[in-house]
């Protein structure tokens, strides 16, 4: 997830504008130059990547992770009752687990889960609006929509694991009430 202030997102702006009219393609790879990666429109799916690498190169802004002190991830990059279940051990290594490390780093235990933070900023893959009006009242627990109540007919895939979770988050927002 990429989160940027006003004055970021139009320095950015103006950087891509600067951009040349060509485009290559590097069927993913990124091309380095004198040991560095260029800022340059590439087509490829790296976009977050090439996007941090232009804003580190004009405007000196370095892009961090979006984790909590115990590595958890904060900004959600799937549907929650999904996240939830992925497990490295059962379902191998991909995408989701690239450049994280296997074991946590204050416990050792095995097979770091990295989800999902206590405090969550974001949730991603959603593209029905009820969902947000559902994920709204989970965490917050009061009527959200003035749109109706047709959201509260959906169901999470695994509604034990997911509720867990958003007792977690609930419990934690109010402790992070109480310590502002």
């Amino acid at each position: 997830a990429v989160f940027f202030s006003r004055a970021t997102l139009k320095a950015a702006a103006n950087i891509f504008r600067e951009f040349e009219n060509t485009v290559e393609s590097h069927n993913g790879e990124m091309k380095r130059q004198s040991d560095h990666v260029k800022c340059k429109d590439l087509l490829t799916d790296q976009e977050e990547f090439i996007t941090s690498v232009c804003l580190k190169q004009h405007l000196g802004v370095e892009a961090y992770p979006v984790l909590d002190e115990t590595g958890q991830e904060l900004v959600i990059v799937g549907e929650i009752e999904d996240v939830l279940l992925w497990n490295r051990t059962e379902q191998g290594e991909w995408w989701y687990w690239k450049n994280k490390p296997k074991k946590h780093p204050k416990t050792g235990k095995d097979d770091m889960h990295h989800c999902c933070g206590d405090l969550p900023i974001a949730f991603h893959g959603y593209k029905d609006s009820q969902w947000f009006f559902k994920l709204e009242n989970e965490l917050y627990s009061e009527e959200v929509s003035d749109e109706g109540d047709s959201w509260k007919k959906y169901q999470w895939r695994n509604p034990t694991v997911t509720e867990k979770y958003f007792d977690r988050v609930r419990h934690a927002m109010k402790e992070a009430a109480n310590i502002g």
